[in-house]
């Protein structure tokens, strides 16, 4: 079973219930919030929803997005994401996913579940889609946005790990993000964690330049969480940047409206397929490596859509 923080999400929980009663038709799905709200939305969505794979936990406190992490996972016992993140602890659950406060997520992560000894720091992975057939899981996404190099050490390890156990890679090659490929290139941390991992046993290839990374240059690749961040902030404000010239271009072209029309629905078909192909819609989420449970982190602003995939993908990693 999955467990769902309800309430997790810029369009909570209607959205987050709606992805989760579709995921229910294929895997078990525990949603965790105010019971007598989420109850409502699922007779609303799916009269049916009693016939499925869903159940229902009360939590009835709420962790708002912009709450400061370790105080509101301590003060908020109740709430829907420390509930949720408690019923993997408690054997209810399999794994645990949200859309809200990250940092609440992971500190209730920490806390509840433990934290592997081997990483410092738990980091945020996923996976970033390429120009070839690899699919690079670059991590930290935004958990550590002050690193050390050894934590980048670490992290890459761990990917190292979790890619060789998910997708069967004996010795995956790893990379470690920089403004160029060179070896005397990156800040003080870059060169300084460059250092570690060339003397490490793990398959280093050396620096990668967002542009690489999209070239599929390597299984794993590493960066503090600012860093991270950026680039995957970047990646989806530059496919809407895309998406807003090509829409331009289309209104402004001098073609029959027939035309014009067949052209529309082809770029949005095209939109919709290239959207979906990024890691934040295909997977639905990242991955929380580093803490003692299974733990994935969803974008803020996720859809319906993200969500099931979040929870099939979650499912599929780790029900075995």
């Amino acid at each position: 079973m999955i467990a769902v923080d309800v309430m997790g999400g810029d369009r909570a929980p209607g959205v987050i219930v709606q992805g989760a009663v579709r995921a229910a038709q294929k895997v078990p799905v525990l949603l965790v919030g105010p019971e007598r709200e989420i109850r409502e939305l699922l007779y609303q969505i799916d009269p049916g929803w009693e016939a499925r794979n869903i159940s229902v936990c009360d939590a009835p406190q709420v962790i708002d997005m912009g709450e400061e992490p370790v105080a509101a996972v301590r003060k908020k016992g109740a709430s829907s994401l420390v509930k949720a993140v408690s019923c993997v602890k408690e054997g209810k659950a399999v794994a645990v996913l949200s859309a809200g406060n990250s940092g609440a997520l992971m500190v209730a992560a920490t806390f509840i579940l433990g934290r592997e000894e081997s990483l410092e720091r738990p980091a945020i992975a996923g996976f970033f889609p390429s120009t070839t057939e690899r699919k690079a899981l670059v991590l930290d996404l935004g958990a550590n946005t002050e690193c050390r190099a050894h934590h980048l050490e670490q992290f890459a390890h761990h990917g190292s790990a979790y890619v060789s156990t998910v997708l069967g890679i004996e010795r995956p090659s790893v990379a470690l993000l920089a403004n160029g490929t060179e070896n005397t290139k990156g800040s003080l941390l870059t060169k300084e964690a460059f250092a570690l991992l060339q003397k490490s046993s793990l398959n280093f290839l050396g620096n990668a330049e967002p542009f690489d990374v999209f070239q599929g240059c390597a299984d794993v690749v590493v960066c503090d969480g600012f860093a991270g961040n950026v680039l995957l902030k970047t990646m989806e404000a530059s496919f809407e940047l895309f998406a807003h010239i090509m829409q331009k271009q289309i209104e402004k072209e001098p073609v029959t409206s027939v035309w014009k029309s067949q052209l529309q629905l082809w770029s949005e078909y095209f939109l919709q397929d290239a959207f979906y192909c990024l890691g934040h819609r295909k997977y639905g989420g990242a991955l929380l490596l580093g803490v003692k449970g299974n733990v994935m982190v969803c974008h803020g602003n996720s859809d319906a859509q993200t969500i099931e995939n979040a929870i099939l993908f979650a499912w599929k990693s780790f029900s075995v």
